[in-house]
């Protein structure tokens, strides 16, 4: 699919100025003006979903935690952490947001709460798990979803880049709606080649401005993922 505006992704939150997927980085986000906040899910030991990117906090697996015990880590870090629910009541309404399966095992449990607050059309998933996405297909295939490239460390290396930097396969194996690779995979026409396939094409994480521009103008990507939206809404905005 081809998105119907370029967007501005506020990556988990507007992360460059608060605790990263916290309510505090959702609402500088949408302060800015960004057209959607992208935000990371995990499972704790008691089965609450969360709003948190690491597997690990302060050395402790998230999966040997009850959520109690992961808010009073987070509490010696600084920052509150919020359950799936909270994020999502917080944005209803306010603007769009882009949930990241960090793992696969609930998917079902998490769609059912996704869809308890919001429509279709106010939320993506996204995630480099081709079995995640295909599962979110399989539930409601009218969900969008995004195909994450740029995997860190993959167990096949050169296989992994090979099906990132030409990902069709995978896209038609798992009927994501669109790609989102990282910023380096941006080579061999990715961009032209996606647009063929009438796919929109979402980079991450791009913070530096000089970088923004390229990716926005040279590249001509239809999305930015970035701690920091206001660096590159200003260029959006006059690049429509």
């Amino acid at each position: 699919m081809k998105f119907k505006k370029k967007m501005v992704v506020a990556h988990r939150g507007a992360s460059g100025y608060a605790h990263e997927n916290t309510l505090l980085a959702f609402q500088k986000a949408i302060d800015m003006k960004a057209d959607c906040i992208e935000t990371d899910i995990r499972r704790t030991k008691d089965g609450i979903i969360v709003l948190h990117h690491d597997r690990h906090i302060n050395g402790k697996d998230l999966l040997a935690l009850t959520f109690e015990e992961l808010k009073a880590e987070a509490s010696k870090n600084g920052f509150q952490v919020a359950t799936l629910e909270e994020g999502l009541a917080y944005v209803k309404g306010k603007i769009l947001i882009d949930i990241e399966f960090k793992e696969d095992g609930y998917v079902k449990e998490a769609i059912d709460i996704i869809h308890k607050y919001l429509r279709n059309d106010e939320f993506f998933i996204r995630s480099f798990l081709d079995e995640v996405l295909i599962q979110v297909k399989e539930i409601d295939p009218r969900i969008i979803t995004a195909l994450l490239l740029g995997k860190s460390n993959p167990k096949h290396p050169f296989r992994t880049r090979l099906s990132e930097l030409f990902p069709g396969c995978r896209l038609r194996r798992t009927k994501a709606d669109y790609v989102s690779p990282y910023y380096r995979l941006l080579k061999f026409c990715f961009v032209w080649r996606m647009n063929l396939r009438k796919c929109s094409v979402s980079v991450w994480t791009v913070n530096d401005e000089n970088l923004i521009k390229k990716v926005i103008f040279r590249n001509k990507v239809d999305s930015v993922v970035t701690n920091y939206p206001d660096r590159a809404l200003k260029y959006f905005q006059k690049d429509e």
